[in-house]
């Protein structure tokens, strides 16, 4: 049989129209993910005081997982939910100086949809890496407007990033990150592309600043500043839900997006929150146990499930939901729950594990295990009953499950993670304050009469600096590893007192050594302050003087840079924000 020229034409045709028919149905994603927003921090579960209709909304037109578990921090759930993978196997293991980083190997659901031929943005807090390529643009995302640290220190009017650039921003933060999603999804609408949209915002984390129409209106509920500025963040998330869906609805694409949402982990403080035991930080329910639902219009059984769900999970049941498999290199932890979405099907029964500062957790259908007490959440969930001995052979069986699980992480590379500096793309790296190890550690006192050296806050999370210097002893240091052998110059941002000037500053850097004299007093000032609440562990916002030290060789490699106070003239030595490392 004889196939004209016309037919061929005809039939590649055929084809070519038929892969951008498919491309099209292609489902969008948005992923929305509140930081700190408890279980309780939502009207449909019972809070009497809060208001959030639309989130309430799309939980009851959607699938509202009841008993959806994180990790108790911040980076380790973003790591989870990235990867489909348990946080200890992606090197995360904490917050901040390095241990947020996740590995470089790792793939992630932004790496995942691009393969699929998805254009890619994340709009709020990443907290998985700041320096590339642990950055957002080297982890698979093709936009960026955010920041990548664990929070932020202004929430109005401030300056974060785009794409690798200073973003000036105008307004409430959380009502920026949704324009600049909002305006993502037109974007890649307009180019017929299918989309994954992360927008994880930064709320109701603190500091506790928010504008003054939801403040004012639960603390006329006669609530205090602390639970009025969450409360009133919570609501603002609501409102900026609504913007983001109906921008959906307004661009008819509303049935052919998968929407979720959920939480990091538990409250901070101590709220209402079902009568779930613990907060922020513990394995207990209420540090770990979040809203979750996921709505696709038309496609989806609107249901509540009782199974117990993970972020591990998230990953690959939006695979199944796309009908996609994905080559992963690397074992997947989650399992895939799109089949209860669809019905009221049997979820197969498997052991949740997690692990925190030394506390062990296991999750067995509605029994809990925590170190060596047990528990039924379902009936319990304050945790108010330990019933190991009433099931000593369960929980025989979880401690055995928790030991395999534990003797099968690689936990090796969660520490000592240098920072990358040299890529050509980004040839200026930061080296933050709290990004460093201080020798001698200090000792944590709240009457800040420190030793030698010390975090401004204390605490020394995201944006603090290097304060209380009054040794020649001692010196801060970060490990460093170079890219692209080559010059680099040195700049230092500070704050010096005028009357402390003329103090000594000694850089190493291997066999290198640059030596200056800071001669220059600056006394920075703080920004507007906007809490309403006087925050207790975040550093405020100021600003600061930069000025070039010299420049050093770097070889490819691994190494520690060091930088001491050999002469302090007058009650202590600079206040020091970053050290900034530039290609030249």
């Amino acid at each position: 049989m004889k196939v004209s020229l016309i037919s061929y034409a005809i039939i590649i045709l055929a084809l070519i129209s038929g892969c951008e028919s498919a491309e099209e149905q292609k489902p969008n994603i948005l992923l929305i993910m509140t930081d700190d927003q408890a279980y309780g921090d939502l009207s449909i579960n019972g809070n009497e005081w809060l208001e959030t209709p639309v989130i309430d909304d799309l939980a009851r037109q959607g699938v509202y997982a009841s008993h959806f578990y994180v990790s108790p921090g911040c980076a380790p759930t973003r790591a989870s939910l990235l990867t489909g993978r348990y946080h200890q196997r992606t090197g995360v293991s904490g917050v901040t100086r390095g241990r947020e980083d996740m590995r470089i190997n790792e793939t992630t659901m932004a790496d995942v949809f691009k393969f699929f031929g998805y254009t890619t943005g994340i709009f709020g807090k990443w907290h998985n890496g700041a320096h590339y390529p642990y950055h957002p643009l080297g982890r698979g995302f093709d936009q960026f407007v955010g920041f990548t640290s664990g929070h932020w220190s202004n929430y109005f009017n401030t300056t974060i990033e785009k794409n690798g650039q200073p973003f000036k921003t105008n307004g409430y933060l959380t009502d920026v990150l949704t324009n600049e999603a909002i305006h993502f999804i037109n974007q890649a609408t307009e180019n017929g592309k299918p989309f994954f949209c992360y927008l994880p915002y930064q709320s109701p984390h603190t500091p506790l600043q928010v504008p003054d129409k939801y403040f004012d209106k639960y603390k006329a509920m006669g609530l205090d500043d602390f639970n009025a500025s969450i409360y009133g963040m919570c609501e603002n998330i609501d409102d900026n839900v609504g913007r983001v869906l109906s921008s959906l609805d307004e661009l008819g694409i509303r049935e052919n997006t998968i929407v979720i949402f959920l939480s990091d982990n538990g409250p901070l403080n101590f709220r209402y929150n079902c009568d779930l035991k613990g907060r922020k930080g513990s394995v207990d329910q209420g540090g770990v146990r979040v809203p979750f639902i996921i709505d696709w219009k038309g496609k989806l059984n609107t249901q509540s499930i009782e199974s117990p769900l993970a972020h591990i999970d998230i990953l690959p049941t939006l695979l199944n939901l796309i009908g996609q498999d994905y080559p992963f290199e690397k074992t997947i932890d989650g399992v895939s729950f799109a089949g209860l979405l669809k019905s009221k099907k049997d979820f197969p029964q498997r052991y949740i594990f997690s692990e925190w500062s030394g506390k062990k957790r296991v999750v067995d259908g509605h029994m809990l295990m925590i170190n060596n007490e047990l528990f039924d959440v379902e009936n319990d969930p304050g945790q108010s009953r330990d019933i190991s001995s009433d099931y000593p052979e369960k929980m025989d069986a979880m401690k055995t499950a928790y030991k395999q699980w534990y003797a099968g992480l690689d936990l090796k590379e969660s520490i000592n993670k240098p920072i990358p500096i040299g890529y050509k793309n980004y040839p200026i790296t930061e080296l933050p304050a709290h990004e460093a190890n201080l020798y001698p550690p200090y000792e944590f006192r709240k009457d800040r009469r420190h030793t030698g050296i010390a975090y401004h806050a204390l605490y020394g999370w995201a944006h603090d600096w290097i304060d209380f210097w009054t040794s020649t002893d001692a010196y801060a240091s970060w490990d460093i590893e170079v890219h692209t052998s080559g010059a680099y110059q040195l700049e230092i941002q500070y704050a010096l007192a005028p009357e402390n000037k003329d103090v000594h500053l000694k850089v190493e850097l291997g066999d290198q050594i640059i030596e200056y004299i800071v001669k220059e007093g600056f006394e920075h000032s703080e920004f507007a302050n906007n809490d309403r609440v006087k925050r207790d562990q975040e550093a405020p916002e100021t600003d600061w003087n930069t000025i070039s030290i010299g420049q050093v060789e770097l070889n490819n490699g691994v190494s520690e840079l060091k930088v001491y106070s050999t002469k302090i003239p007058g009650d202590k030595s600079i206040e020091l924000k970053s050290i900034i490392v530039n290609k030249l």
